[in-house]
């Protein structure tokens, strides 16, 4: 499978080379510093005849330019396009009408943490919300293992950060590494960067619990 990654040059390689793990890469750069609004999107997006990968992720941050991407991946086949970074990437009223009109399905959230998941489709059973399986071992993480990430990679980082750690203080510890990872949702008192925290500290409860409910192997 073929991912685009759409971006403004020099931006985005954590999440670039995080993909490349899984999937056979292609990225398209834009201008670093684009203008408010642009009258001709043309000017500054025009993807290769020859790019045309299964799913494209825009990290454009561009309403203008967001809006001529789904044409334009409507023009060369494309199916999916995931829009990142919530009200900077545009209306998702306006990208979802575009994407209705060009046959485009067009995800859309203020954090990649809350992409839904897609049954049997290979990138979004991987990115997204995050996902974790855990064993516990006298009350401590004894090991970890990410089975879906955010697309910033925030998830293998907290991975890493709380292996190790009992499982009472394991979760909050969770959302409090997610929100020191330079993740691009927005900070402050009511910024995405704390839904993204408590998506971290839930998957973390749900995978010790789910880890407690299995049945020792000497009963």
């Amino acid at each position: 499978m073929q991912i685009g990654v759409v971006v403004r040059r020099g931006k985005n390689r954590r999440a670039i080379e995080l993909f490349s793990r899984f999937f056979d890469v292609k990225v398209y750069e834009v201008e670093r510093d684009l203008p408010a609004l642009i009258d001709n999107p043309k000017d500054y997006l025009k993807l290769p005849e020859g790019f045309r990968p299964d799913l494209i992720v825009s990290y454009i941050l561009h309403p203008d330019l967001n809006l001529e991407l789904i044409r334009q991946a409507s023009e060369r086949g494309v199916k999916t396009v995931v829009i990142s970074g919530g009200a900077k990437g545009g209306s998702y009223k306006q990208l979802r009408e575009e994407g209705e009109k060009s046959g485009v399905r067009v995800f859309w959230d203020e954090i990649c943490c809350a992409t839904p998941k897609i049954e049997n489709h290979p990138f979004f059973e991987l990115f997204g919300g995050p996902e974790f399986e855990i064993e516990v071992e006298g009350g401590v993480i004894k090991d970890i293992k990410v089975k879906r990430s955010s697309f910033c990679g925030s998830t293998f980082y907290v991975a890493e950060k709380i292996r190790g750690l009992r499982i009472e203080e394991a979760p909050s510890k969770a959302g409090y590494y997610t929100q020191i990872f330079p993740c691009v949702a927005s900070r402050g008192l009511t910024g995405g960067i704390h839904r993204a925290a408590y998506a971290h500290k839930r998957a973390v409860e749900k995978a010790i619990e789910r880890a407690l409910s299995k049945p020792s192997e000497s009963s």
